[in-house]
């Protein structure tokens, strides 16, 4: 006869507890996250509560948290950190501030500590968590912007776990989970669990949608462009207004025009010159938006402005990046 088999729970070995009472299991999960509500859905049902958690080196914890049947936990505001919520089985209702959730083992729930937080998880519905401290996700976020953050940073609230572009974070939770129930493989405090979090932290920034997304995407595409390019694009930026050469460019950032030129069609996909004066056509665009009442002198003058001496050619080229003429930009917006 075969010996029963025992199938343990996720991050078993480092429970925290495990109980039946409601405010025992309310007060404990609320020493590893915070102080919130907790009410059953079925007040007649038995509850059958354990939390278990394992910090990574400082200011990350992977946690399992079931309750058995449903329940509504009211948290308000987390204040000072992020929850990755993944739901194992089952699902749950997941407001925060303005988004709302149904998550479920293929749609985590991303709460924002700065958004008020109500939950209703479903029966039958452990969830494996990520607790992230809010001051190290804002700092991973300065190094990977290379520039402080001055708002809130808010997450969308689902994170859809089928995403390929989520795959690598979603692996690496796996990973992290399994290493650790498998035992020492993390030190805790160890240089290895510091760069566990460091690359958890950047993954789910650079992976999951936020605010800053389309900032850390831009961040991203300039650190990739050879410096030359980089430093002639700001450059030519800066002076939008002035009659630049191709010759002048070069003198400013230090090599041959050749070089300069296959710079660009290698890593912008076109030459330096067609790029100041697709910059010179956003810009006039920018200005004609900005300023709805121009009559057609006040055009001519925006274009002359930018270097666009032969209307006729300007307005061709406009059309074609903008897809309307410069007086339908201007009156669309009147």
């Amino acid at each position: 006869m075969e010996a029963a088999t025992t199938t343990l729970l996720p991050l078993q070995r480092y429970r925290l507890f495990e109980s039946h009472d409601m405010d025992e299991a309310r007060e404990s999960v609320a020493r590893v996250f915070c102080p919130h509500s907790l009410v059953m859905l079925r007040p007649r049902s038995e509850l059958d509560a354990c939390h278990h958690s394992a910090r990574l080196y400082r200011d990350v914890s992977l946690n399992y948290v079931q309750y058995g049947p449903g329940v509504q936990i009211d948290p308000g505001y987390l204040q000072d950190f992020f929850l990755l919520q993944i739901p194992l089985r089952g699902g749950a209702d997941i407001r925060c501030g303005a988004q709302q959730v149904d998550a479920n083992p293929h749609l985590a729930s991303l709460p924002s500590p700065t958004e008020a937080l109500s939950m209703r998880w479903a029966d039958d519905s452990p969830h494996l968590i990520v607790r992230l401290a809010r001051r190290a996700v804002l700092s991973r976020l300065e190094a990977l912007l290379q520039a402080p953050v001055k708002h809130h940073l808010v997450f969308d609230l689902g994170v859809p776990l089928d995403n390929p572009a989520l795959a690598p974070l979603v692996h690496y939770i796996d990973y992290l989970r399994l290493t650790l129930d498998a035992g020492n493989a993390l030190q805790p405090g160890g240089r290895l669990a510091e760069h566990a979090e460091q690359y958890l932290m950047s993954s789910l920034l650079m992976s999951a949608r936020h605010n800053y997304s389309s900032a850390l995407a831009g961040e991203a595409q300039r650190r990739l462009l050879p410096r030359v390019v980089r430093k002639a694009q700001e450059y030519m930026a800066a002076h939008a207004q002035q009659p630049l050469s191709l010759a002048d460019v070069c003198s400013e950032v230090g090599c041959s025009a050749r070089a300069l030129q296959v710079a660009f069609r290698q890593h912008a996909g076109q030459g330096p010159m067609e790029f100041l004066r697709e910059l010179r056509l956003d810009k006039v665009r920018a200005e004609l938006c900005a300023s709805a009442g121009l009559g057609a002198g006040g055009v001519r003058e925006v274009a002359q402005k930018y270097g666009f001496l032969h209307l006729g050619h300007f307005a061709a080229q406009y059309k074609a990046r903008f897809g309307e003429r410069p007086s339908e930009t201007r009156g669309t917006r009147a």
